[in-house]
């Protein structure tokens, strides 16, 4: 499977080939059809995999028992970890969702029920703040949209953002963990105003 993710990653779903994920794998063309039958069971798979890692990254953090805002910092830092250990994946969602009419069924089949599980365990926590009598953002949508939004452009901006502050490949990383400190700074801000 880690065949087809590098190819699917690299070419997108209609330029990747299934001969070609075959030989990267080391297995015949037969062998890989005989297994997934067709690309698009093979890509349903590769993608539902790399989605829930994601979600799976963050709902663990959601379900520990923690303060709020350290699981709001936790997430934030765990959820731009994940892109900048994947960072093709964001390019390669956006261009099956966007680019590629054809995709946007079986993105949507793959990426809702992830997305609702983490909005729901998120609303949940929100909630029992409120109830707690904190002020907290009403929407666990909007606060999820505004921290992914932030993450995914870190990511999707890196090589031009490196070049514009003349950073070195080398210091990457910290250039990384520069921008995660800035997010998470903002997003707790955000949640820190009325946050008492």
């Amino acid at each position: 499977m880690l065949a087809a993710e590098v190819e699917f990653m690299e070419k997108g779903f209609v330029a990747a080939k299934t001969t070609d994920i075959a030989r990267r794998a080391g297995v015949t063309h037969a062998m890989l059809h005989y297994y997934y039958r067709t690309k698009e069971n093979l890509f349903k798979q590769v993608f539902q995999k790399k989605i829930q890692l994601l979600a799976d990254s963050f709902v663990t953090i959601l379900s520990q028992e923690i303060p709020f805002l350290e699981k709001i910092q936790q997430g934030v830092s765990a959820h731009l970890d994940f892109l900048a250990a994947n960072p093709r994946l964001p390019l390669f969602v956006l261009w099956e969702i966007v680019g590629n009419p054809d995709r946007q069924e079986t993105c949507r089949e793959v990426l809702l029920p992830v997305f609702k599980k983490v909005i729901e365990e998120l609303q949940e926590i929100l909630d029992a703040e409120r109830r707690r009598g904190a002020s907290v953002p009403e929407s666990a949508q909007e606060l999820m949209l505004n921290i992914v939004s932030m993450n995914v452009f870190t990511i999707l901006s890196l090589p031009i953002a490196m070049l514009l502050t003349e950073t070195r490949e080398e210091d990457r990383d910290q250039f990384l963990q520069r921008r995660k400190q800035q997010i998470v700074r903002q997003v707790l801000s955000q949640l820190t105003e009325n946050h008492k």
